[in-house]
């Protein structure tokens, strides 16, 4: 079995792979303050009686990167395969600066591409929302990046002073009637019709006709309902490309 992580700026998401394929997935919340001991208290449990033969790990979070190969090295006397500048992805990356590419952006271009095949764009959303742009000749042409739903939602508590907390939560109507269900339908619908335009907008500058959309990210599940364009949702396509990095890359 090899362990993937996906080491993002809110949360943690741990697969276990088995003959490449995901049997189980774990989510953790994001704390840069742990130590590699108090990280392997909260996988000891999950991961106790598994025979781990490999590791790989997407990060985000350079903090957390030495803190998580300390913890592999420590407790499974592995060294991990930390997704980088160098690692053979199969994509031809056609974009300014290729070494600045985050690993998340990479991985989940990857799964989707080597699922789905191209041209695949691919929204994910999470602490950001991303969008990710491949083409049919499995190029890396560029995406967008906008703020994520949690991030806008508390920028906006933080500087209207008549505001309070809202949960994010889906509204019954885009109209809503009351204050929260205003906020609501401002970042649920208002995310939404973002993408459906985005995605309508990239495949006509790019001239993408029978482009795929991948939706993906820890958020999709609270907007997938309300877009209007085709997708297929797939919530760890980031861990699908991390195992075919990992295979790609172990000798």
């Amino acid at each position: 079995m090899i362990l993937c992580f996906d080491i993002g700026n809110t949360n943690i998401v741990l697969g276990i792979v088995e003959n490449k394929k995901i049997i189980n997935t774990y989510r953790f919340v994001t704390n840069a303050s742990l130590t590699e001991d108090e990280y392997f208290h909260k996988l000891q449990p999950i991961v106790k009686n598994l025979q781990i033969e490999g590791v790989v790990i997407s990060s985000v979070v350079p903090s957390l990167d030495l803190i998580f190969v300390q913890m592999i090295k420590k407790y499974f006397n592995l060294n991990p395969m930390i997704i980088g500048p160098g690692i053979k992805s199969g994509l031809k990356l056609r974009i300014e600066a290729p070494k600045t590419l985050g690993s998340d952006l990479l991985c989940d271009a990857v799964g989707a591409v080597n699922k789905f095949g191209g041209p695949v764009i691919i929204v994910d959303l999470g602490t950001a929302t991303k969008f990710i742009v491949v083409n049919d000749k499995e190029e890396y042409l560029g995406g967008a990046i906008a703020p994520g739903m949690n991030g806008s939602l508390n920028s906006l508590i933080q500087n209207a002073a008549k505001l309070s907390h809202t949960a994010l939560a889906k509204p019954d109507n885009v109209i809503g009637n009351d204050t929260t269900t205003c906020i609501q339908s401002g970042m649920i619908y208002g995310t939404a019709s973002m993408i459906d335009g985005m995605v309508n907008k990239t495949i006509e500058e790019l001239n993408l006709p029978n482009v795929k959309v991948v939706l993906t990210g820890g958020l999709a599940p609270l907007i997938k309902d309300v877009l209007t364009i085709k997708y297929i949702h797939e919530p760890f396509i980031l861990i699908e490309g991390l195992i075919y990095l990992y295979y790609k890359n172990t000798k």
